[in-house]
């Protein structure tokens, strides 16, 4: 009798371990809810600017090395990551009527002369309205256009997508002035650009899909929100007639907590919004950049245009997730393509990838750090997708979904500890299960299927990103 009771007190407290190991489990699982009803912006595009590193600032000179590289580095932007979209750079200093950039590239002079003469504006001749060829150089955009643009767009239509080019005016301050300001005179603006699309169409026909007014104009002399009005306006009514319609965006600020103030500058500019299509900011300056994003939405929702987070050297998949979740992004983009990574240098996330000499095989390419992250959403969520509602039972894992144009679907969930997911409300079929963590990088699951109704389980071992993606039915 004595023995029976001792059995049955050893099976009663088995039970109850059992059901707060089960409460407890269950408390640390999350459950991530999708309403397929609910939608949100839809994606235009993951983009990257037309750079590697050709300007070696550390030795002052010209750095053809990275060609080697080149169709190895389009064939991973395009397949491995998923980039669909690209900003080509027009500086300022293009009206001038010396060639710098065949100057640097040909030896003749380094990156610290070459760089000072940028922003260096001498206008072609008084008239905006005739050009005069010699007083403008493009070989520095042709090089972005046929080392990079040309073989990126070959590999992202055999995926079956258009790449996306956005042309984007740069006017920094610089060593060398000029009585010439692009800014305080629109229609000069407006010359330059026209010539530029002229140029594009004519020499390898091709027209940009968007023109991005200025770069981050706190870091120049005299763009404010109202020059970016004034410009949109001049441009506008040049390119048209001549059969260019692109996209504007603007105002691409430095700081995002200052784009709310130059987007209302700019838009007072009578016609100027009606032409903007994206509102676009930058990660730099702010201590706390998510507090300005519901300004920026607020605007974007007023005038019925798109929003988009368009450069951050160091941007990661933390902020990818808010910019997509709380600023409602259309477009992402870290920043440039490849860097030589030396023996001392870092990687500070300025780069997709990376040249690594330190490798035991000698140099290779490999994805930079913060990449990894990154390529858990920009690989399954594609160019036309539509973010749907998404919910967590726990805050340590933040989900994002997305319909896809070919009607698949993907969740991402960004987890900041090792979860258990169940995640309810997504379509029957067959799902890959990829995540990447500290210690792994897309490491791909057996694919998981399930019927109507059925919830989708998966588990991603430490913090790190999970991308469940719905597989196309043969």
């Amino acid at each position: 009798m004595r023995k029976s009771l001792a059995a049955q007190s050893g099976a009663l407290v088995l039970l109850v371990i059992a059901f707060f190991a089960s409460r407890l489990l269950a408390e640390q699982d999350a459950v991530i809810t999708i309403n397929p009803n609910e939608t949100h912006q839809t994606m235009r595009g993951w983009e990257v600017t037309a750079r590697a590193w050709e300007t070696n600032k550390k030795l002052d000179r010209f750095d053809p090395t990275w060609e080697t590289y080149g169709d190895e580095l389009m064939r991973l932007l395009a397949n491995e990551l998923g980039i669909n979209r690209v900003r080509i750079e027009i500086k300022s200093g293009a009206e001038n009527p010396v060639d710098y950039w065949a100057l640097f590239r040909d030896g003749k002079i380094g990156y610290r002369e070459y760089g000072s003469h940028y922003y260096e504006k001498i206008n072609d001749n008084d008239d905006p309205y005739v050009v005069n060829p010699s007083g403008f150089q493009f070989s520095a955009l042709d090089y972005q256009i046929e080392k990079i643009v040309l073989p990126l767009a070959r590999r992202v239509e055999a995926n079956g997508e258009k790449l996306y080019v956005n042309l984007n005016y740069v006017d920094f301050g610089g060593p060398l002035k000029s009585s010439l300001s692009h800014a305080q005179n629109p229609e000069e603006y407006a010359e330059l650009i026209l010539a530029t699309f002229e140029h594009l169409k004519r020499r390898y026909s091709l027209t940009p899909d968007a023109l991005e007014i200025t770069l981050e104009p706190e870091n120049t002399d005299h763009w404010r929100g109202k020059q970016i009005g004034e410009a949109m306006v001049a441009v506008a009514k040049r390119l048209k007639p001549a059969g260019f319609v692109p996209e504007m965006i603007a105002p691409s600020t430095t700081a995002a907590s200052a784009g709310a103030r130059y987007f209302d500058e700019m838009v007072r500019v009578p016609g100027a919004a009606n032409l903007i299509s994206e509102f676009s900011y930058h990660r730099y300056r702010d201590p706390f950049p998510n507090d300005a994003l519901p300004e920026i939405v607020k605007r974007a929702r007023k005038l019925g245009v798109r929003t988009a987070m368009l450069e951050h050297v160091g941007g990661d998949a933390a902020e990818l997730h808010a910019d997509l979740t709380v600023g409602n992004a259309s477009a992402w983009q870290q920043y440039g393509i490849a860097g030589n990574l030396g023996l001392q240098d870092k990687d500070r996330g300025g780069s997709y990838y990376l040249r690594d000499v330190a490798g035991r095989d000698g140099p290779k390419i490999r994805m930079a750090e913060r990449t990894r992250g990154l390529a858990q959403y920009f690989r399954f969520v594609r160019a036309g997708a539509v973010r749907i509602g998404a919910m967590s039972s726990n805050s340590d894992v933040l989900p994002v979904a997305f319909r896809n144009p070919d009607g698949t679907s993907v969740v991402v969930a960004n987890a900041a500890k090792p979860a258990s997911m169940k995640v309810v409300g997504m379509p029957a079929g067959s799902y890959g299960v990829r995540y990447t963590t500290e210690l792994e990088t897309g490491r791909e699951l057996p694919s998981v299927t399930i019927s109507a109704g059925q919830p989708l389980l998966a588990t991603v071992p430490g913090p790190g990103v999970m991308t469940l993606y719905q597989k196309k039915a043969s």
